[in-house]
């Protein structure tokens, strides 16, 4: 559950409040938002509970207050069940002060994050694990059809509220790349951004040597490093170092999730594998693909066609198994009633 952060500088919060008006009324301060400021607030018109997250100064150095707003309202129109979407945005004190501080609002979502379910619990069991990875994956396919990428997928990032997983900050990275004023002549502000909105235990390669190229292969890759973690325990390229962890990510070839923990289905070993291919070639086209190889694995066996059985061959439940059950049951009754006959 996310916690109330102690009582510290109240001048962001009274900031922010005045630029509210009374349209909301903050009712606390968040912790675990990282390098931001998050706040617990009611909207009053319709008498719900909100986020507002306040980004911090690195990240909105330069940024176009109006254009972020913009942005942030055309990423506000992603509408999908998986997904925690914005609301709306502003800045504090625009007019008045040269440090004006960009925010943006959510749904308050009760529940907690994947990163605390994966502290208490470690590696999930792998029906509950395989269940959520397909929840994240249909999410991410929406939004890349979209044209939205997200460039920062980590367990932070992902909301459990009744069991559902919700991907949170999606669209925030591209509202404060597009607001720039310098993004259309350099690439000073894209590597800022995504840098800064990375995380580097799931950090594409290609996010780290240049992030202008990046898309929405990031997002698969660090998905797959999201769904390592789930299976076993641990992201796969996580080191002692910051520096080390991202020169494994540029040069080292990840340990097969099979080799860790053996009960993975092997077409889902496959395409986690695909997804941490260090080429963005070489991954899967779109995220649709995961969810592909998720679903043919809940496909009941006898309406699977031979692409199906090979897509879930060593990993999916075998057609000979309910048989041999019905053998056994069958023999056990007939030792049963030539029991109850000698008696």
């Amino acid at each position: 559950m996310i916690q109330t952060r102690p009582a510290g500088n109240s001048d962001l919060r009274e900031r922010l409040q005045r630029q509210l008006g009374d349209g909301y009324v903050i009712n606390r301060e968040l912790d675990g938002g990282g390098s931001s400021r998050v706040f617990l607030a009611t909207e009053v018109a319709l008498e719900r509970s909100v986020v507002l997250k306040v980004l911090p100064a690195v990240l909105t150095d330069g940024v176009d207050g109006a254009r972020f707003r913009r942005e942030i309202l055309i990423a506000a129109r992603l509408q999908h069940p998986h997904l925690v979407p914005l609301l709306s945005a502003g800045d504090t004190d625009s007019a008045t002060s040269p440090s004006s501080c960009h925010w943006y609002s959510m749904p308050y979502v009760e529940g907690h994050s994947l990163r605390e379910l994966l502290t208490r619990r470690g590696a999930l069991p792998m029906h509950e694990a395989l269940r959520l990875l397909r929840e994240l994956a249909t999410a991410l396919t929406y939004a890349h059809a979209k044209g939205v990428v997200h460039r920062d997928i980590k367990p932070e990032n992902v909301l459990l509220c009744e069991g559902a997983a919700m991907i949170s900050d999606f669209g925030v990275a591209k509202a404060l790349d597009d607001a720039s004023a310098e993004a259309l002549n350099s690439g000073r502000r894209l590597t800022t951004v995504s840098m800064t909105l990375g995380t580097p235990a799931y950090m594409a390669p290609e996010q780290v040597n240049n992030a202008k190229v990046v898309d929405h292969k990031a997002d698969l890759y660090a998905f797959a490093c999201l769904a390592y973690e789930l299976l076993t325990g641990s992201a796969p390229l996580v080191r002692t170092s910051l520096r080390a962890t991202i020169v494994a990510q540029l040069s080292e070839t990840p340990v097969p999730v099979r080799d860790v923990r053996s009960d993975t289905p092997a077409s889902v070993a496959d395409i986690l594998m695909r997804c941490l291919e260090k080429d963005p070639l070489q991954r899967p086209h779109s995220a649709s693909a995961i969810v592909k190889v998720l679903d043919a694995l809940a496909m009941p066996t006898s309406s699977r066609t031979p692409a199906d059985a090979a897509a879930v061959a060593s990993g999916a439940p075998r057609r000979g198994v309910p048989r041999m059950m019905i053998v056994a049951g069958a023999l056990l009754v007939a030792a049963a009633a030539y029991w109850i006959f000698l008696r």
